[in-house]
């Protein structure tokens, strides 16, 4: 599954935003902040979080670990994210996709939320969570439990001012029933 141009997607009007979770997903986001995503991956949440006037104050941070104990911050606090983060978006068959980008080192994590006809039976599903490469190679998945929370969005990226990223992504198969493989 690859991605596709941004600008097509936004030009013909899809609204490419998750599909909403069975029950609220938790949050490493403050109350005076909106949540752009959110998902558990079992041990861990997985967020990404806002500034909520984002005409005035336009802040971005991705979150991971457990609440009172967060493990990475990304990027620090005063980075404007067109500085921080690079996004782009899925098409495929039955549905789409959203995903942001961003690198830490040797790391580089790419949050997604996508539905397709990957179900049982053919039917739409949604895939989402955090995949992690380093120096290239497939290094950790981190899928969503539950679903996810998500208002990642071409109309979210375009106030924040973030760029479609120059290489494109595949939604490794540990995000996908066997059946989709």
């Amino acid at each position: 599954m690859r991605a596709t141009a941004f600008g097509f997607l936004a030009a013909a009007g899809f609204a490419l935003v998750g599909a909403p979770a069975l029950a609220a997903a938790p949050t490493l986001c403050a109350a005076n902040e909106q949540v752009v995503f959110s998902c558990s991956t079992g041990a861990h949440t997985a967020s990404i979080c806002a500034s909520r006037d984002l005409l005035k104050d336009a802040a971005m941070q991705y979150r991971f670990g457990k609440s009172g104990s967060v493990e990475l911050v990304y990027p620090e606090a005063g980075v404007k994210p067109a500085d921080a983060f690079t996004l782009g978006t899925l098409a495929f068959s039955g549905g789409g996709g959203v995903w942001l980008r961003f690198n830490k080192g040797p790391f580089r994590y790419t949050i997604f939320t996508a539905d397709g006809k990957w179900g049982r039976g053919g039917t739409i599903a949604e895939a989402s969570g955090v995949t992690v490469e380093k120096d290239g190679k497939e290094f950790a998945n981190f899928p969503c439990r539950g679903g996810a929370e998500s208002e990642m969005s071409p109309d979210l990226f375009e106030k924040l001012g973030l760029k479609e990223a120059a290489e494109e992504f595949d939604i490794p198969d540990a995000f996908l029933p066997k059946s989709a493989r």
